[in-house]
């Protein structure tokens, strides 16, 4: 038979234990917050981030797109300029060369 000299009771929770296991979830507690508050503001930052840069990138794209159309459409006006200004020397020359042939033929 064995004998124990002494017997130990499991130990008693004393006001100060419970203080002590308080402050150590506090501390996890603390430091969960502030990892919890960096990811999601990090996050938002990122979101920010990009939205702004596809803004950004939206609005160039956008500014191209209508210089490149502003240069076509005066390209194409000009384009109508000339043939316009090409037919309306053509018709006068006609209506002179019409005017001057007229004169020089025979009356009837």
């Amino acid at each position: 038979m064995m004998m124990f000299s002494r017997f130990n009771p499991a130990p008693t929770f004393t006001p100060a234990l419970f203080d002590t296991w308080s402050g150590v979830a506090g501390l996890y507690k603390n430091a969960m917050d502030a990892s919890a508050q960096q990811w999601l503001t990090s996050s938002a930052h990122i979101i920010q981030q990009h939205t702004l840069q596809a803004f950004v990138n939206a609005s160039r794209a956008c500014a191209d797109a209508l210089a490149k159309n502003a240069v076509s459409v005066q390209q194409k006006s000009m384009e109508r300029f000339v043939d316009a200004n090409q037919k309306a020397a053509g018709m006068i020359g006609q209506a002179f060369t019409d005017a001057w042939m007229g004169t020089l033929r025979p009356a009837r």
